[in-house]
């Protein structure tokens, strides 16, 4: 790691899919429109094919280039990355700033034996297109050691000892973690929950979304006019045989959308070591993700109501993070991570209890005030019937069901927003639940992580003595607002004084 050190050859596969990516454009537009007429006794026809074969080709050199004149290296405390191939570009992070070192390992690379790395500081970060896994967990072991040294000059490391790779592997892989290392399994995702998990994970939102095209197509292919006319006696079977296939394809659907949930989170391990959180999960692509406990500005339960139902629950964290380049499927460049994905609920406070133990989880008190009921839906009504009397004019009776429909679900949801929502502020921790029509949303903020606060009303409002809050906390590299809407306004204004005043030893 002291030695300028190469990518994996893997990473040349990758440059190609890279100019085969920067490329796809020209090469659909050349399959789709020249190639059926494509004239292969005429040479002339070459030309194109040729001109942008010479495209492709110079794009895939400078990939090859680029993945041959890269290097990194540990030096003075810095971890050092040079790239380019005409103009040389050289990067280095501050070792005593890295926060965490991510990785993800799709499954040609658990054949090959290398990972994608991302090095992440507070403000920056570095991306190794491909590495090979003894040099990740040497480099990942190297800094931790440097860290531990810088933190405590008293401290030496031997470059030697950090170099022996073998015994590194071994020491990651070993799944007993003893006292010395610091480190412990939190949480492991069962292949029962798991399975129980990919179930009521909401795979069919995603197969209605996927077959909604097939559908369509599957319609206009079919000759229904010609056929009910001649056959009219059969319009009753036809419309049954495509109900059976639109719900064969559903459930197929569905048990794709939870087969590929499924691959997605097996193996899903949570782990702690000093003041990180690690998370490790995937079958075809194992990712490595690690989350400092400093960087943590809320925690959020996530549970939809099939969930709620079976008493399980997630629990996601929102951090900050001003890196903006991402790897693929970076699961933290939203600042919104996952950490607990499916649990009893009883189980995972004990779990962050103990991972977070400057909170206290305290539960909402719920109900919101009735005044704000009608709010919620009575605009969108009165625009939505306005649509369906459109409908209604060009269309059919239909539009009037659809429209019905859709306002009643936008009672529902009401209802069950003053109904569930609330909030708790207990000295400097406030908690604040939100509900929608489809699931509930837990938040737990702290004083000292909070960055703003925004009251808004309008005329009639306030003449209810209504208002909205929400509070700014940081999230990513941006923020994100947390509040409720239509509250009554003693609570908001009781609020602001905790917030503006700075007094934390109030409860609500």
């Amino acid at each position: 790691m002291f030695s300028p050190q190469k990518l994996h050859p893997i990473s040349y596969i990758s440059g190609l899919i890279e100019a085969f990516k920067q490329n796809i454009i020209v090469i659909i537009i050349f399959l789709v429109f020249n190639f059926k007429d494509f004239d292969f006794t005429n040479i002339r026809e070459y030309i194109v094919p040729a001109v942008l074969s010479i495209f492709f080709l110079i794009s895939f050199i400078g990939q090859i280039l680029k993945v041959y004149q890269t290097r990194y290296w540990i030096e003075n405390n810095h971890f050092i990355l040079t790239t380019g191939i005409f103009n040389k570009e050289r990067k280095e992070l501050d070792i005593s700033r890295i926060q965490s070192v991510d990785t993800s390992q799709s499954m040609i690379n658990q054949i090959v034996g290398g990972v994608q790395l991302q090095i992440k500081t507070p403000s920056d970060g570095i991306e190794l297109s491909t590495i090979s896994k003894s040099q990740s967990i040497e480099l990942e072991q190297t800094i931790k050691d440097i860290q531990v040294q810088l933190a405590d000059p008293e401290i030496e490391i031997d470059a030697n000892s950090i170099n022996n790779t073998d015994e590194n592997n071994e020491l990651h892989n070993n799944e007993s973690f003893d006292k010395s290392s610091k480190k412990r399994r939190v949480f492991k995702l069962s292949i029962k929950d798991l399975i129980l998990m990919s179930l009521t994970s909401g795979a069919i939102g995603i197969a209605i979304a996927a077959i909604s095209p097939i559908i369509g197509s599957v319609s206009n292919i079919i000759p229904w006019k010609s056929i009910t006319e001649e056959i009219t006696h059969l319009a009753n079977a036809i419309a049954l045989i495509v109900s059976i296939i639109i719900g064969v394809i559903l459930v197929a659907s569905y048990i794709i959308g939870a087969l590929i949930n499924f691959i997605r989170y097996f193996g899903y391990t949570l782990s702690q070591e000093n003041h990180q959180l690690k998370i490790q999960y995937g079958l075809f692509t194992k990712k490595n993700i690690t989350v400092p406990s400093d960087r943590i500005q809320a925690v959020v339960e996530h549970q939809s109501y099939i969930r709620k139902l079976f008493g399980y629950t997630a629990i996601h964290v929102l951090i900050t993070s001003d890196f903006e380049e991402k790897m693929e499927d970076d699961s933290s460049i939203g600042g919104n991570i996952m950490i607990i994905p499916f649990i009893k609920r009883k189980e995972a406070y004990g779990i962050i209890k103990a991972l977070i133990p400057e909170m206290d989880f305290k539960p909402a008190h719920k109900g919101m005030s009735w005044r704000g009921f009608h709010r919620h839906f009575l605009i969108p009504s009165l625009i939505l019937i306005l649509i369906g009397s459109i409908g209604f004019y060009y269309w059919s009776a239909w539009s009037f069901l659809i429209i019905g429909v859709i306002i009643l679900a936008l009672i529902i949801k009401a209802l069950l927003y003053i109904r569930l929502s609330g909030f708790q502020l207990e000295n400097d921790e406030l908690t604040i639940q939100k509900v929608n029509l489809f699931s509930i949303k837990r938040y737990y903020l702290k004083y000292d992580k909070i960055i703003g606060m925004e009251i808004k009303a309008h005329p009639f409002l306030i003449r209810n003595h209504l208002g909205n809050f929400n509070f700014l906390i940081s999230k990513g590299a941006t923020n994100q607002s947390i509040g409720l809407k239509f509250l009554d306004e003693n609570s908001i204004e009781n609020l602001k004084k905790w917030y503006v005043g700075g007094d934390q030893r109030v409860e609500l």
